[in-house]
């Protein structure tokens, strides 16, 4: 979108799960197999999961003979009859289960024995920018060896402290590989630094999703200072990937005070009245700082809204051909609200962005 951003609210309604509650539309029998999403090491064996059917009232009632099945077997292996799930390879598959002509997924995550990730495939920053590298490492029985991490391949790019995983960009250039070791493990992602710009074109987002819902996205960004009803200050920043003109995958912020110069918000909860009820309007009078996510790569779409607890950090404010660009991070919990009363429904969103700095005060009326 060339020129002076629009506000945008782009979350969907409340909608079936793409790996959970399964069944026809409303009215229809539903099959519900918890958990919905399970964790287990290569070479399990034995974890079984349970059924709740719901007829066409909503009652629950016994769901006769279940089957199961698994849509990935080199992942993990299900006994049909048992529902005994084997982790074969690591990775993340669905299993089925089946009941009365119904059927209902879940998530099941295979780690290696010794499994270290690295959370973001890419991370964009601003020359002189620093960020930590975000990584996990999981270890079947005992504590995980500490991650270190490969030098610098282009130090004229980024270095990198190898003990903490501490990236200071140093100049603008083409991706530049990074390491992160655990014993004889291994995983790599990317530095993009970017130089400052403000076309829409040359801003950059990247950001995964994890939990119930797993997702990683890259695409553009760009941000908002502006004036809520009434007049006081507000800064939005959108984060999106897109496919052509569709919409693959959407990270949304409101904060209730303006972005001129590096600072940490702390994300604050929406609940689903304050995001799609009848008088909601949390853009232009935002109940507290807030966020959200949103995919359409399935269909009903799937959306989560923040918790409470959560950072958008900008760490870089700067001139840029004609305005101002801005870098920085954000993490946060977010709750699906097809699942908003399950403690599984949480989701974790973790990303970086370059992207230009608008301003618009006159966009809330």
């Amino acid at each position: 979108m060339p020129g002076m951003k629009r506000l945008v609210w782009c979350l969907a309604a409340a909608g079936a799960i793409a790996c959970g509650d399964n069944g026809g539309p409303s009215g229809s029998p539903r099959l519900l197999v918890k958990p919905v999403l399970d964790s287990v090491f290569k070479g399990d064996t034995g974890t079984t999961h349970t059924v709740i059917y719901l007829n066409t009232a909503g009652d629950t009632v016994a769901p006769g003979t279940v089957r199961w099945s698994s849509l990935t077997p080199t992942v993990f292996t299900v006994d049909s009859l048992s529902g005994k799930v084997t982790a074969v390879n690591p990775g993340i598959a669905i299993l089925v289960g089946t009941a009365s002509g119904v059927s209902g997924r879940a998530l099941v995550v295979v780690s290696d024995t010794l499994q270290v990730t690295a959370l973001l495939d890419t991370i964009y920053l601003l020359p002189n920018d620093t960020i930590t590298i975000p990584v996990t490492v999981q270890r079947k029985g005992g504590s995980p060896p500490a991650a270190t991490f490969g030098p610098s391949p282009n130090s004229a790019i980024y270095t990198i402290d190898t003990a903490s995983g501490l990236v200071t960009s140093v100049a603008s250039g083409n991706p530049v590989r990074y390491v992160v070791h655990a014993g004889a493990k291994a995983d790599t992602g990317a530095i993009v630094v970017r130089a400052a710009d403000t076309a829409s074109a040359n801003s950059r987002s990247f950001f995964s999703v994890s939990g119930t819902a797993n997702r990683r996205a890259g695409g553009l960004a760009y941000a908002i200072n502006y004036n809520q009803h009434g007049g006081a200050p507000a800064f939005q920043l959108r984060a999106y990937a897109q496919n052509g003109n569709a919409l693959l995958d959407n990270v949304l912020f409101a904060m209730v005070s303006a972005a001129d110069t590096a600072t940490a918000f702390v994300i604050d909860s929406l609940s689903p009245l304050e995001a799609f009820g009848a008088s909601a309007d949390p853009v232009c009078r935002p109940p507290r700082a807030w966020a959200t996510w949103t995919t359409y790569s399935v269909s009903p779409s799937v959306t989560g809204l923040s918790r409470h607890t959560g950072q958008l950090i900008i760490t870089k404010v700067v001139a840029a051909p004609g305005g101002t660009a801005l870098s920085g991070r954000f993490q946060f919990r977010a709750q699906r609200t097809d699942m908003y009363k399950d403690a599984l429904g949480a989701v974790t969103v973790l990303g970086t962005f370059v992207a230009p700095l608008y301003t618009n005060l006159t966009a809330c009326p």
